[in-house]
């Protein structure tokens, strides 16, 4: 693994931690940009501990009950869009 993909990895999984830990309201949003453009839409129901990631580019949205999962699904939104930006 290169040292860009760790960093990029790391800083994920940080926002994501921090949505977690989070409890002000029952549900949780981040956004995630590449070059000041919205590539996805992260939201955690601390309820039911589910995630949802939706990509800006595409209308359908997809659930996960493990947050590493999600860090893999918006690495590769972000990998995506920056490849063919």
């Amino acid at each position: 693994m290169s040292e860009e993909t760790g960093t990029l990895l790391e800083s994920i999984i940080r926002r994501l931690r921090a949505m977690q830990f989070d409890h002000r309201s029952e549900e949780q949003t981040r956004y995630f940009e590449q070059f000041g453009v919205e590539v996805c839409k992260v939201t955690l129901n601390q309820t039911t501990g589910e995630w949802t990631v939706q990509d800006a580019r595409t209308a359908p949205a997809f659930c996960y009950d493990n947050m590493d999962m999600v860090a893999v699904a918006v690495y590769d939104a972000l990998t995506e869009f920056k490849a063919v930006f």
